[in-house]
């Protein structure tokens, strides 16, 4: 299966859950906005988009069987699917509730657009 693919359709079931059941708990923690209501929408699309990345860097993961993430100031993490399966798996589903949870505020900022 390729990165793509793969990619598009764990964006996608973010997106699906996101509509169906977590918007309504973020909803319930934002405002209305007063002055610049197309910022907040275009917020919310950024917010999308970085969805979109934590299913490509979760894609990508699966695809390669491989995880770098290196920080200045944590460090560098080298994860291989093989060597450390738990630690491997654990990064995964962190990218995908991690999707899921800025997938929630996107979809719940577009939804307080209609008020």
């Amino acid at each position: 299966m390729s990165t793509t693919f793969m990619t598009w359709l764990g964006f996608a079931a973010m997106v699906l859950i996101a509509v169906t059941f977590t918007w309504r708990p973020a909803y319930a923690t934002l405002r209305p906005p007063r002055h610049r209501p197309v910022a907040f929408l275009f917020g919310s699309l950024l917010f999308l988009l970085m969805a979109f990345l934590c299913a490509w860097m979760a894609a990508s993961a699966l695809n390669t069987g491989h995880v770098h993430l290196s920080h200045h100031r944590a460090g560098t993490i080298d994860v291989w699917r093989e060597i450390e399966p738990v630690t491997y798996w654990l990064i995964i589903v962190a990218a995908y509730v991690f999707g899921l949870l800025i997938a929630s505020y996107s979809i719940a900022g577009i939804a307080l657009m209609k008020r």
